[in-house]
Order: C-alpha cells, then structure tokens, then sequence
C-alpha cells in the first residue's frame, strides 16, 4: 500500500472508532450513566425550546461557557475571538476543555463541555446523542446564515432527518491543486489554470513524470480517491443499505483513479506533502493550501488552482471543523452568543487576513482580504480557496463501514493488482457482508 492509501485508511479508521463498534460497545458499557444525562438532555431542549419561542433576551449575569477544542482552534480563538467576547460581552467567560479524556468519558464524569468542535464528522455528537438542533437559536438571535458557504450548511443538514443544523461550520477545508513551479519550468510544461477537468491535468501529469539525471518526478499525488468520490457525491448504498458499486458514477470514479496511476512512474511512496515541499519532486499535489501558507518556505517557488474537476464541475465538498452544541449545556444562548461572535465580520476578517483558517464567510469584502498579512500568500493565487462550486457531502448509516473497505480496493487498482470490475465487486460484496455483520452487533 502506497502512502495516499496508508493515509486514507488511517483518516477511515478514525471514522470506524467514531463511527463503529468500538463508540456502540462503549455505549452499552455507559448504560443508566448515558440515559440520565439524555433525559436531563431531552428536558433541557424542551426548556430551550420553550424560551426561544416566548423571545425571552438573556440577561447580562455572569456565565461560564466551556468548549472542548483543539489546540490550533484554542490558539484561534485567544487570539481573535476572546478579545470581541472580554469587550461585546464581558459577562461571558470561556474556559476550554481539552479533547482528551474522551466525550464519553466526560459523560461519566458529568463534565460533557457546552460548545465540542467535530472535524468533518457529526456522528461521534450523534452516537452520544449529545447533538442539539440550532435551528431555534439561530432564529432568537437573527444569525445570518446566508454569510455562511451554503454547501457546508447543506452538508451539515446530511446528518438530520429533517434539515436539522446540529453545527455551524468552522471553516471551509479546501482541496486545491497545488504545483511546483520549477518542474513545470524545468520541463517546459504550461502551469496548471483554474477550473481543469481531470483529463487536463492527468495529460499534464504524463509530462512532467519522468526521470532526469537520476531524479524521479512525479506528475500528479491526487492523495485521496475520498476527493474525487465527494466530488462525484457517490453514495456507497442504496435505501435497503445494500452496497451499489456497479454504476457509472464509480466506474468513472476508479478509471480517473487507475488513469493516474498508470502514468508509468507515477507511482511515489512516502508523506506526500514531503515529497512535494521538501523532496520537490511532486509536479502537483491534491491537498490544503493552508499549511503552506501558515508555514512559509521562501525558497520555493509553488502555486495553486482550483481542484480539478468532472462534467459536474464540483469541487470535493468542504466540510471540516464545526461549532456544536451539547444538547445537555445549561448554557445554550450563551454559548450560542460565543459562537455567533466568531461570525462576526470583525473576527472573521481579522482571521481571513491572517489565512489562519480558510473562513467560511461568504462576505467578498471579507474573502477579499485572504491572507494580506501573510508573506506566503503575497502573489499566491488565494482566490482558489473560494473558487469552485463545491459538493454536498454525503453522509450514510454505514459509511464508516465501507470506507476501509474502498480504500483497499482503490489501493489494488492503483498497484495494478486487479482489474477495475473485480476490483468493484470483490468490494461491494466484503462492504455488504460487513453491514450484515454491524446490524448483528448492533441489535
């Protein structure tokens, strides 16, 4: 297995432990712990319910917000969100949690944090049933979700029934085509453009693949098959969650893929944002623009376009971090409050200007401002990182189940070592056999 499938199972296995039966065993072992705290959950939404739709303002006494989040959303939040809070709303104090002990540990302990930051996953909050609909809140306070990307609302909405927003997104994590500019220059291959079709870019990667005085480059990392499947917004099953991958949609999905890897020595192994920004021997990579912005490298010469895309003309959807809150906080309007003031165009500006996150805002004057402060970015094509009309994720019962699965497959068909039908049936039949086996441990 080639590191882009080393990487992606890793990314999927993730999933499986929030996902799976790891989180569902863990459950059943919280028992009466976890029903307590869900009916004391169930009475609190009723509560807040209650008081939203009466219009009742919350007063100005002192409250505690506490929020589990990672360290680079902590350091985000010290250094643009805390200073607005300490002056637009000074009777809000936020402490933070750290990610670890788990969440379901802290239900044990009865110290579950109001505000949980998922990373491109809602079902840990679900499978805890910690999830909390925003919907009324966002209507109290008149939060403006049209100053948010509609495809990361829409892809949030996946996780409900019926249009529920059990989280308002953090950022926008983007896959852009990165490329080095001194191989294309070296070669004398025009650079990529925005808005490439996958065939263009597969045809530039064929030559710019090659080797030269004894060094190999590598035309194309596409790092994940996980980007081109969320452009495509192919599910893995059907209503009876019975595995369908003999469409069209995954034949398209596995030829791209296979059409990369049969570029004759396209075939790199290793981290692969090394072997583009360290080994400098990747032509273009799939990946974020913002740990090179963030992590400035002022003797290479690199750039980035829009990911490529199919007939469609969706780039992968851009779901990563978001803002929950738990269903059993006390202090809902408050902690909504912190959340809305991270919206605000104050913060959002002064966090575009630093590209300390891609932000989700969809104000121009806001995204116009991207990255002005960072000596990275100057003369950077950082439009790309609003450019595109992204994908809706999709979201299914049993995706954690698949994706390990896909992943071995794709990793097989990228080797050479099966052929693209086998490939596709082998894995639909070893994806339904593990569902049957899920349901079983779930009953």
């Amino acid at each position: 297995m080639n590191n882009i499938g080393k990487a992606a199972v890793a990314r999927d296995n993730a999933n499986v432990h929030y996902g799976g039966v790891q989180m569902r065993n863990t459950m059943r072992i919280l028992g009466l712990t976890l029903t307590a705290v869900v009916a004391a959950s169930g009475c609190s939404q009723k509560e807040e319910a209650a008081k939203a739709a009466s219009g009742q303002a919350p007063d100005n006494r002192p409250v505690t917000v506490v929020a589990e989040l990672s360290a680079a959303y902590k350091e985000t939040f010290d250094r643009y969100l805390v200073p607005v809070l300490q002056s637009k709303l000074p009777h809000i104090t936020l402490e933070y949690q750290d990610q670890k002990p788990s969440l379901q540990e802290k239900i044990v302990a009865g110290t579950v944090p109001d505000i949980v930051l998922p990373n491109g996953n809602l079902r840990p909050i679900l499978d805890l049933n910690l999830q909390y609909d925003l919907t009324e809140l966002i209507k109290k306070y008149n939060f403006d979700l049209t100053k948010l990307d509609p495809s990361l609302i829409k892809s949030i909405q996946a996780y409900g029934t019926k249009g529920e927003i059990y989280a308002l997104p953090g950022d926008r994590s983007v896959k852009v085509l990165l490329y080095n500019k001194d191989i294309f220059n070296k070669f004398n291959v025009p650079y990529p453009k925005d808005g490439m079709s996958w065939e263009e870019v597969i045809a530039l990667a064929k030559r710019l693949t090659r080797t030269d005085n004894g060094v190999n480059y590598y035309g194309l990392n596409p790092s994940s098959n996980g980007f081109l499947k969320s452009q495509l917004q192919l599910p893995v099953f059907d209503k009876d969650d019975k595995a369908q991958l003999h469409t069209q949609g995954w034949q398209l999905l596995a030829s791209t893929w296979k059409a990369i890897y049969d570029i004759p020595g396209n075939n790199a192994t290793g981290a692969a944002r090394d072997l583009f920004s360290k080994d400098r021997n990747t032509a273009m990579l799939i990946n974020n623009s913002s740990w090179l912005l963030r992590n400035s490298l002022p003797d290479f010469n690199w750039d980035y376009v829009t990911m490529p895309t199919f007939d469609n003309k969706l780039v992968s959807d851009l779901f990563g971090s978001s803002f929950s809150i738990t269903s059993g906080s006390k202090v809902k309007d408050a902690a909504f409050q912190v959340i809305s003031l991270y919206y605000s165009d104050e913060v959002q500006t002064a966090i575009s200007k630093d590209a300390a996150l891609v932000i989700g805002s969809t104000v121009p004057d806001i995204q116009k401002q991207y990255g002005v402060n960072v000596a990275a970015a100057q003369g950077k094509n950082v439009k790309a990182d609003f450019g595109g009309q992204a994908a809706t994720k999709v979201v299914e019962p049993f995706d954690y189940v698949a994706n390990p699965i896909l992943n071995e497959a794709f990793n097989a068909i990228a080797a050479g070592k099966t052929d693209i039908n086998t490939a596709l049936r082998e894995a639909e039949e070893k994806v339904n056999l593990k569902v049957l086996e899920e349901k079983a441990r779930l009953k």
